[in-house]
């Protein structure tokens, strides 16, 4: 059985499973069930679940489907033109249901049927209309709802040009800028001392989120920028998670120098420490990211 279809049924029993708990039967016995219970005598939840049981993958992309229709009709049909689709998951990363957005978000033939259905029903789009998933959304409840804890959001071209954007801002060390916004197009932010560092034995880069070297401005007040790096991390907006990405740079050479994230307002006081270039961490709204323990980003999620 293909992968993703088993993640699918799993994620279809999980969602359409009874709000109390009840023993797994075997076929035979829920054949039996069905030939011998009257609907009647079946109790409020049972009834329920009888009736919305998703028995394979192709009724949860008909529910899906229902829920983009419905939200492109109250936008209205003439005036709305679909310029992408976004999945709005109140769970983790590894969580079954994500794995059932992702292999969606993926699945071309269910965006050719969105497409169709969209035609259909005298809905514009843009050809190249990109669908995302956000893990961890604070916006599920703000959204069409697919099920519990995962909607749908119809994208028009100004909403698409806005989706989640975050901010970033020093509250320890000083920057060029007051603040720096960051897009969700894939655009690398190096973030380090000096807008234009001279990197020994390394290319030429550009921080985008810069530091005011003592190089560049001879003052007292600047010296505190001697603890981060001329090129200490990189972030990066990652379409198949939803999220921004930090890393540790691979110009930073000298182990000791660390990169930690903490989040206060998730209880998170004894932090991450990025010590590989090749692994990230997920960046959530309200981290603090702490270089050499001294110069802190504030990450914030424009809502």
């Amino acid at each position: 059985m293909n992968w993703f279809k088993k993640k699918f049924e799993q994620l279809s029993a999980k969602l359409n499973a009874d709000d109390e708990f009840e023993p797994e039967e075997s076929e035979e016995t829920k054949t039996e069930l069905k030939e011998n219970t009257p609907k009647a005598n079946l109790s409020k939840n049972e009834a329920r679940a009888s009736d919305n049981r998703l028995d394979n993958i192709e009724e949860l992309k008909e529910i899906t489907i229902g829920a983009i229709t419905k939200t492109v009709r109250m936008l209205g049909y003439g005036k709305t033109v679909v310029s992408g689709l976004t999945f709005h998951s109140a769970f983790a990363d590894n969580a079954v249901e994500n794995v059932g957005l992702m292999s969606l978000m993926k699945d071309e033939a269910f965006i050719k049927r969105v497409k169709r259905d969209f035609k259909s029903k005298g809905i514009r789009y843009k050809e190249d209309f990109e669908v995302d998933v956000i893990h961890e959304s604070d916006r599920v409840g703000k959204v069409t709802k697919i099920t519990d804890g995962i909607g749908v959001e119809v994208l028009t071209p100004d909403e698409t040009l806005r989706k989640v954007s975050a901010k970033i801002i020093a509250t320890e060390g000083i920057t060029w800028d007051r603040e720096y916004i960051l897009e969700p197009t894939g655009k690398q932010y190096f973030v380090g001392r000096c807008k234009d560092p001279k990197i020994e034995n390394g290319p030429k880069i550009h921080n985008d989120i810069a530091f005011v070297g003592i190089e560049e401005k001879d003052d007292e007040q600047y010296k505190i920028n001697n603890f981060i790096s001329r090129s200490h991390a990189m972030i990066v907006f990652d379409k198949d998670i939803g999220a921004y990405k930090i890393y540790r740079s691979k110009f930073l050479n000298n182990p000791s120098h660390k990169i930690k994230i903490y989040n206060t307002a998730l209880n998170d006081f004894n932090g991450v420490t990025l010590g590989n270039a090749n692994v990230p961490h997920v960046l959530k709204d309200g981290d603090s990211i702490t270089f050499n323990d001294k110069i802190v980003l504030e990450f914030l999620i424009l809502k």
